[in-house]
């Protein structure tokens, strides 16, 4: 129970944060989704030509071309759950205040679709420490780490835009939640069978590089568990359910790239104006191996010569995964495996990626797996909570080890800040800065500049008020419902007893 109550409160208190960031629509990439948006709910096309003021910031919009008819240059996945958001905003009060967005800030239904990639990423964060509570880690460890990657990664930056990174990166998470507990149960049941195949299938539907991900959990399934996978009650049902349920929005991408790009493997990447490179594997991946490496672990440039900020440098706290890999794998090897190898995979794939900055300096294309890093951070950081030294002066070393800690935590959070605040749409002006280190004016600019959304939080806590309401409501339903059950089984047992006496 009490960890229930600290994950309402942590998923609250992140999805503040996040919502009293997001500034609307920042740049081409997002303005690319959301005309895709507009296009399905308004026009019920899939074309966004209607809307292409939404990418008319970049040099090379972010839309794909084929004969002469104007796509999004993303998948559709992103663009199509946010539709819910969208409809909400039409029926709900509109904000205090609009957004300032770079396009339709005036737009009362903005600040609600705005909603998906914050709660996307506030439930990432809770998955995580869910995820380090279920490995009997500390509340103090899970809920550090837990914060850490809320607000020491580049989380913090794309659940407050309507990127794609956020959301994928829940549906990862959340597959990988529900995969590690049906290896613990060594069952596969029909509900997880459906949740399991429906996070899966939709990760892909928000991002193609998923498929890979997807491919890597049915073969840590079939490997780990083998027999087990087709044994137990109704085994059959759940392994279909999987299957159909994955099938489901993987169908619909199939739809969607017949019917625009003309069969179901052309992807809005064949036709993409804004890099054209795409349309291939090989130039795609063509980048140096090396030279990729350290430009996503420290600092480099890539294929187009845009500079990028390493892991280690835009989020020291991540060296604290290296150390944590000896406990994660000491404890749970063959868990670790999927985790980590998850994470390694795509961290050697993008380093030969021909642009792994992202066009952002941050190497965002990791994003969706990074969560991963933080689960062997969550052990390394529990593994110092837990130290303990026989002789007195000893324990200094846990004391300095613990000031290293907070100090990495401590620069990712202020990293983060910054670079949010240098992001496009916020563009944070240094020459209005005193010179003075530490002035109220000074903070309340920084603050101010990044914290641009505060005027509307109430919409949010209004809707979660709502959501967490009908939760404890169906929670103590489920409950009353429960206990007469057993009492009607008690007084059943009783009736028996009497006859036979």
């Amino acid at each position: 129970m009490r960890d229930r109550f600290i994950s309402i409160v942590l998923f609250v208190v992140v999805a503040s944060i996040y919502f009293a960031t997001t500034s609307g629509i920042t740049s081409s990439h997002d303005g690319s989704h959301y005309a895709l948006l507009r296009a399905r709910a308004d026009e019920q096309r899939w074309t966004i030509e209607t809307y292409a003021d939404f990418m008319d910031d970049s040099p090379a919009p972010h839309i794909a071309l084929r004969n002469g008819q104007v796509y999004s240059a993303h998948p559709p996945g992103t663009a199509l759950l946010a539709r819910p958001f969208y409809a909400m905003g039409g029926v709900l009060p509109g904000p205090a205040s609009p957004l300032p967005s770079r396009h339709d800030g005036d737009n009362p239904r903005l600040v609600y679709v705005m909603l998906l990639p914050v709660l996307a990423g506030a439930g990432t964060v809770v998955l995580l420490y869910y995820l380090l509570r279920y490995y009997d880690l500390s509340r103090f460890a899970a809920l550090t780490t837990a914060l850490t990657l809320a607000f020491g990664s580049t989380l913090w930056k794309y659940s407050s835009v309507l990127y794609a990174h956020a959301l994928a990166g829940f549906l990862v998470m959340l597959a990988i939640v529900m995969v590690l507990r049906v290896y613990r149960a060594r069952y596969l049941d029909v509900w997880s069978g459906i949740g399991l195949g429906l996070a899966l299938g939709t990760s892909v539907l928000v991002e193609y590089a998923n498929l890979l991900f997807v491919l890597a959990v049915c073969v840590y399934l079939i490997v780990s568990l083998n027999r087990e996978l087709i044994t137990g009650k109704n085994w059959w049902l759940s392994i279909a359910l999987l299957i159909g349920s994955a099938a489901l929005p993987l169908a619909l991408l199939v739809n969607y790239n017949m019917t625009n790009f003309g069969g179901p493997f052309m992807t809005s990447y064949n036709y993409a104006v804004n890099a054209p490179w795409a349309a291939s594997l090989n130039n795609t991946f063509d980048f140096p191996f090396p030279r990729g490496l350290v430009g996503l672990l420290w600092f480099g440039r890539d294929g187009q010569d845009q500079i990028n900020q390493g892991l280690l440098l835009l989020m020291p706290v991540t060296a604290l995964g290296l150390t944590g890999i000896w406990s994660y794998f000491r404890e749970h090897a063959r868990e670790g495996v999927l985790v980590v190898g998850v994470f390694a995979v795509y961290l050697l794939l993008y380093a030969t990626h021909h642009t792994f900055s992202g066009f952002t300096g941050d190497g965002r294309y990791l994003l969706p797996f990074l969560a991963l890093l933080f689960i062997p951070i969550g052990f390394s950081i529990d593994d110092l909570y837990r130290l303990e030294f026989d002789e007195q002066p000893i324990e200094g070393i846990k004391a300095g080890l613990m000031f290293i800690t907070y100090g990495l935590i401590f620069f990712s959070v202020r990293n983060q800040m910054t670079h949010i605040n240098f992001s496009a749409n916020y563009e944070l002006t240094p020459i209005l800065l005193d010179r003075t280190a530490a002035t109220p004016a000074n903070l309340g600019h920084i603050l101010g500049n990044l914290f641009v959304n505060t005027s509307n939080l109430i919409l949010l806590w209004l809707i979660l008020g709502v959501a967490i309401g009908a939760m404890i409501a169906v929670f103590q339903w489920g409950w009353v419902l429960r206990r007469q059950r057993i009492e009607r089984l008690h007084m059943a047992r009783l009736k028996i007893d009497s006859d036979q006496d």
